[in-house]
C-alpha cells in the first residue's frame, strides 16, 4: 500500500526496494518490471515521472517492455525514486562515497559503538540489506608518491609481470578489474616530480600497462575499452621513444579489426606497425607484424602471401638474440609462430580443406611448445587442432580435441575463445550425421549461448 499520497514529488517508501522481488529486477535493472511493481504498491505513472523527470508516454513505453541502458537514466532514475545506487550496480557519487566513509570509519565514539553493534550482529544473526549496503567498502585510490624514483616504476614492471601471466594462465576476465583499478593509481605517477631517465622510463612502463589493459578489455570482448586504452598505450610510447613498443601496440589494434571480421583494415593497421618496428631495428617485433600480416592475408584467402608473410616471420625471429628481450615482447617466440601459422592455415582452411594438414601441424607444434601456464593460447592451439581435423574427415579425434577445448574452456576466461569455438561448431556440423559429433556441436552451442 501507497502511505505517501500521490504527490508528484512523494518519496517511494524504502522499504519497497529490499523487498525480494524487487531486489531482483533491480539487480538486472529491468526498470520496468521495477515501474510495475511500484504501479502494484499505489505509485502511480504521475509520481514515477515526477520523480525521476521522465514523460508518463516514456514511463508506458518502459513498463511495455522498452529497455534502459544509457547509464546517466538508470542513474537519475535510482536518485529519483530514492533507489540505493548499489542495488542497481552503480558508482556512488562523490558526496554519497563521503557520507558512507564517514558512517563506517568511526571518528566518534558514537559510530565506533554502532559499528561494533552491527559487528556482533554479523557474528551472531547476520546483517539486512540496508546494513550491509552502509559497510560496503568504497574504491579510494591509495596514496601516491610526491617523487618517483628508478624503484618505484621497477615495482610498477614486477606488477604488470603479475597481471600478464594471470592474463596469460586464466584469460582476460582473471585480471581485468585489478588491471584497470592499477592502472588509476598509476596513471597518476606522471604527475610526480621525477628525473628525465625516470620519466621515459615511467611512460615506457604505463604504455605496457595500457597495452595490457586494453588486451585483457578485448580478450573479453569489450572493444571500446580496449581501442582506447591501445590509443593512450600508443601516445606513451611514441613520447617515450620506445618504437617497439608503439609496433607491438599496433599489432593489438590489428588484432581488434582481424577478430571482428575486417581483415583488410587488420593488414592496414599491421603495416603500420611494421614501420614503427623498423623505426626500432626490432628483428622480433619485425617478426610479430610479419606474423600477423600472414594471418590477415589467410583471412582474405591470398594463401601466397600467406607464406611469404610466414617465411619472413621466420627469419626475422632468426636474427633475433634473446639477450635483453623486453617482458612485453618476450611472448613472440618460435611457438607464437606456430601457434599464428596453426589460425592463418586453419582460415585458409574454412575455404579449401586441402589447408587443413598444414594447420594442424603448425598448431600442434605450438600446443607441445607452450607451457601448461600458458594455458589461453594451448587452448587456441587445440581449437585448431579440432578443427583441422574435423574438416579434414578425421571425427574421432576433432572430437577429442574439441571435448578437450570444453574441459579446458572451465578455466579460461575470454570472449575471444568463446567466438572462436564457433569454428569447432561449424566444423562439427560438417559430420552431423554422426552422433558424437553431433553432440559436440550442441555442447559448443550451449556453452557458447550461456
Amino acid at each position: 500500500m501507497n502511505t505517501a499520497g500521490d504527490s508528484p514529488k512523494a518519496p517511494v517508501d524504502p522499504a519497497v526496494w529490499h523487498e525480494p522481488e524487487m531486489r531482483a529486477s533491480l539487480a538486472v535493472r529491468d526498470i520496468g518490471a521495477v515501474y510495475r511493481q511500484l504501479k502494484r504498491r499505489g505509485v502511480s505513472q504521475r509520481r514515477i515521472a515526477g520523480l525521476t523527470g521522465q514523460a508518463q508516454p516514456e514511463i508506458s513505453e518502459i513498463m511495455n517492455g522498452r529497455q534502459v541502458m544509457a547509464y546517466d537514466v538508470l542513474s537519475r532514475i535510482a536518485d529519483g525514486l530514492g533507489v540505493p545506487r548499489g542495488l542497481m550496480g552503480l558508482a556512488y557519487d562523490g558526496v554519497q562515497a563521503v557520507d558512507l566513509r564517514e558512517q563506517t570509519e568511526g571518528d566518534s565514539d558514537m559510530e565506533r559503538r554502532g559499528f561494533l553493534g552491527l559487528v556482533a550482529k554479523a557474528a551472531v544473526v547476520g546483517l539486512s540489506a540496508s546494513e550491509l549496503e552502509s559497510i560496503r567498502v568504497l574504491p579510494e585510490p591509495g596514496p601516491r608518491p610526491s617523487r618517483v624514483g628508478m624503484q618505484d616504476v621497477a615495482n610498477l614492471e614486477a606488477t604488470i609481470g603479475f597481471f600478464r601471466a594471470q592474463d596469460d594462465r586464466y584469460g582476460g576476465g582473471s585480471v581485468r578489474s585489478a588491471v584497470t583499478a592499477h592502472l588509476e593509481w598509476a596513471d597518476g605517477l606522471l604527475e610526480a616530480a621525477a628525473s628525465d631517465a625516470v620519466r621515459t622510463r615511467l611512460q615506457q612502463t604505463l604504455a605496457d600497462l595500457h597495452s595490457l589493459a586494453g588486451w585483457v578489455s578485448f580478450d573479453l570482448g569489450s572493444t571500446r575499452h580496449a581501442v582506447r586504452h591501445f590509443a593512450n598505450a600508443l601516445v606513451l610510447a611514441k613520447e617515450s621513444r620506445e618504437h617497439a613498443l608503439a609496433a607491438k601496440v599496433l599489432f593489438q589494434m590489428g588484432r581488434v579489426y582481424l577478430h571482428d571480421g575486417e581483415p583488410g583494415n587488420a593488414l592496414k593497421v599491421f603495416q603500420l606497425g611494421q614501420m614503427s618496428a623498423q623505426d626500432a631495428n626490432s628483428p622480433r617485433a619485425v617478426a610479430l607484424l610479419h606474423l600477423n600480416e600472414a594471418w590477415a592475408y589467410a583471412e582474405l584467402g591470398n594463401a601466397g602471401q600467406t607464406r611469404v608473410q610466414l617465411t619472413r616471420a621466420a627469419e626475422e625471429l632468426a636474427r633475433e638474440s634473446d639477450q635483453d628481450v623486453p617482458s612485453w615482447l618476450a611472448f613472440m617466440s618460435e611457438a607464437e609462430i606456430e601457434g599464428i601459422a596453426g589460425m592463418a592455415y586453419t582460415a585458409l582452411s574454412a575455404r579449401d580443406r586441402s589447408f587443413s594438414g598444414a594447420g594442424l601441424e603448425h598448431a600442434t607444434r605450438s600446443f607441445d611448445m607452450r607451457a601448461e601456464t600458458d594455458a589461453r593460447s594451448r587452448t587456441s592451439d587445440l581449437i585448431a587442432i579440432a578443427v583441422n581435423r574435423l574438416r579434414a574427415g578425421e571425427v574421432s579425434g576433432g572430437v577429442r580435441a574439441g571435448a578437450e577445448v570444453l574441459q579446458r574452456m572451465d578455466g579460461v576466461r575470454s570472449s575471444r575463445l568463446l567466438d572462436r569455438l564457433g569454428w569447432v561448431q561449424q566444423a562439427a556440423e560438417l559430420h552431423a550425421g554422426q552422433g558424437d559429433a553431433r553432440d559436440l556441436a550442441e555442447q559448443v552451442s550451449r556453452l557458447r549461448s550461456a
